[in-house]
Order: structure tokens, then sequence, then C-alpha cells
């Protein structure tokens, strides 16, 4: 299909899955289930397979994830040349698959992992099993060529996750006009609070120096200093006090911090800025793809709030087993009114 009707065709397709998901304010029917199987029935429409209900909740999972990216898939085929910006989304799972390759010829498994099916859009030579050198010649991860022992598993995992960060970036630079700019607006807001919530963690619970928390952030640039315009924010946070609220609430972020009561005592909390940016993120990838339902960026803000959607699914099934007050699960997840 050429691309001003598979721009028309896939903006008024994803709108029509939208209508019918479970994002934003729709999202608070999962935690009014109150079993698994009425969880699956509210998602599929249909009933429930015979299973226990640990199985049954990881079938509900397996398969939002499976049926989210085969429609994402599906969208990109109906272009005769797919937007690059689209195909490069993909690299993400390419990433998580070569982890899970890495990690099991790391333990010596014989058998390879379950993987995502990225269709025709994967670069790994999977047959080429267990030859990790064949699986990523040619592919952008060609640079892991040996089977890391368990000492160098997070350092090439670790190493995995800048690559993919850096081409979800540059990918989007790429882009020309109003809808590209959003995208890195949405990619950089993701990006920065993840390093934010990692340095806070970092200096809460493992009280690590200042070089070596900035030695672990993403970053998009060469090295990740103040330069960077995803590690320099949290590169900022540093020093700041982590039981004193009134710097972070004059804050750029301030909106995401853990609110403050007089009398009691503060902290901050990484947990708290993480959820509520998950919020943000569905807000502003709801934006872009409303704004600029001709543009391919667009489709990028559809793959964000349905990630969100999967996000309330898995807290939604933990929240059920667990026997969780549904105002508590909601609040996992951001506080899905807010």
């Amino acid at each position: 299909m050429d691309k001003t009707g598979a721009d028309a065709f896939v903006f008024a397709k994803a709108n029509g899955i939208l209508g019918k998901s479970f994002t934003a304010k729709r999202a608070h029917q999962f935690f009014s289930a109150k079993s698994i199987g009425e969880l699956w029935t509210l998602l599929y429409r249909s009933q429930s397979p015979l299973v226990p209900e640990v199985l049954l909740s990881q079938q509900i999972e397996e398969k939002a994830f499976t049926d989210f990216i085969a429609q994402y898939v599906k969208f990109i085929d109906m272009y005769d040349k797919p937007e690059r910006v689209l195909v490069d989304q993909l690299l993400l799972f390419e990433g998580e698959n070569l982890k899970e390759i890495g990690a099991s010829l790391c333990k010596g498994e014989k058998n390879p992992p379950k993987l995502i099916d990225l269709g025709s859009y994967s670069s790994l030579h999977y047959k080429a099993w267990p030859d990790i050198k064949k699986i990523t010649r040619g592919t952008p991860f060609s640079w892991y060529n040996k089977v890391p022992s368990i000492h160098e598993q997070q350092q090439f995992e670790f190493k995995i996750d800048i690559q993919v960060c850096r081409h979800l970036w540059e990918s989007a630079q790429r882009e020309k006009g109003e809808a590209s700019e959003a995208l890195l607006e949405l990619y950089k807001q993701e990006f920065i609070i993840k390093n934010i919530v990692w340095v806070l963690r970092l200096r809460l619970f493992y009280n690590m120096k200042n070089e070596d928390i900035i030695s672990n952030l993403i970053y998009v640039t060469d090295k990740p200093g103040r330069s960077d315009p995803v590690a320099a924010p949290a590169i900022k946070i540093l020093d700041w006090p982590l039981d004193e609220y009134e710097p972070w609430s004059n804050w750029k972020y301030s909106d995401l911090v853990n609110p403050h009561e007089d009398g009691q005592v503060w902290q901050i909390d990484p947990v708290w800025i993480e959820r509520r940016n998950r919020v943000e993120i569905n807000r502003k990838a709801t934006k872009l793809f409303h704004q600029f339902p001709s543009d391919p960026c667009s489709l990028i803000g559809w793959y964000k709030m349905k990630n969100f959607e999967l996000s309330c699914i898995r807290t939604a099934v933990e929240s059920i087993r667990l026997n969780v007050n549904p105002e508590e699960a909601m609040e996992v997840v951001g506080g899905i009114n807010g």
C-alpha cells in the first residue's frame, strides 16, 4: 500500500483498536475484576481456558504481549516501504531477544530460549544457535560475538540498553516536523526519568559513589556527561538531599515527586517517580497519536499507549493473585486517573 493510503488505513485501524483497549481512564476496569478468569473475559471477550489460576495468569500476560507485537508488526507490513522510524522501534525487542540468548548460553542451556517474534523485521540469525558469533553477524549487535561469562553478562546487557536508546534517539532525530519533535520529547522524558530513578536507587539503597553512578547511566551522545541531554538531569541531582522536600518541590519534574505532609518525615521515593512518569509518558503518547494522524511517528504513540495497557494488565493480574485492594493496585501503575 502506498504511503498516503497506508497512513490513513493504519491510523483508522489503530484508533479503532484503542477504542476497544483499556488505556487511560478505561484501565480502571481491570482492577474491578474479582478473578483471573473474569479478567480474561474482560480482555478477550471469551470464556477463559480451564487451567489453574497460575497458568491462566501467565497466559493472559503472554497473549496480551504477543497480540501487541503482532499488531504493531502488521501495521508496519501495511506499507510498501515501511518508515524507518517504525521499524527502528523493534530494535528494543531485538535487544531483549539477544539478552535472552546470551543468558541461555551463559548458563550452558542446550535449547534456545523462547523469543519475541518480530516476523521479517528481525535481523538476528536465530537458526545459527548456539553459535553467538553467527547469530549476531551483520546485525547492529555484531559486537556481541562471544558468550559472556556470568560476570560479563550484566555489562553486555547494559551495552545493549545503551545501543537501543541511542538508536531510538537518532531515529527520532532523523525525522522532520512537529511530530518528530513530539516523539523526541517523549523519548527524552522516558530516558531522563529512567536515569533519575536509577540515580536515586543507587544512592538510597547502595550508597554508591557519584563516579560509579554516572558510569551506570544511559546516554545518547559519546558519554554520560553534563552535556548529554538524557544523562545531565540525573547528574544534576547527584548531591541533592534525599530527605529535604524543598529542593525537589522547585524541580523541573516536581509533578512526579511524592507529596510532603507537614510534620511527617519525608524522603524522595524513586518508585513513586517511576509510577507517575508512566502516566506522563502515556499522556504524551496519547497527544502524539491524536495530534499527528498522518505522520508515521503517530504510530509510536499508539505503541506507547498499548505498552501502558500492558503494565496495567500485569499489575491487575498480580493484584488479583495477591488480593491487593483495587485502589492500591491502581497506584502501582501511577494512579491511572491522575
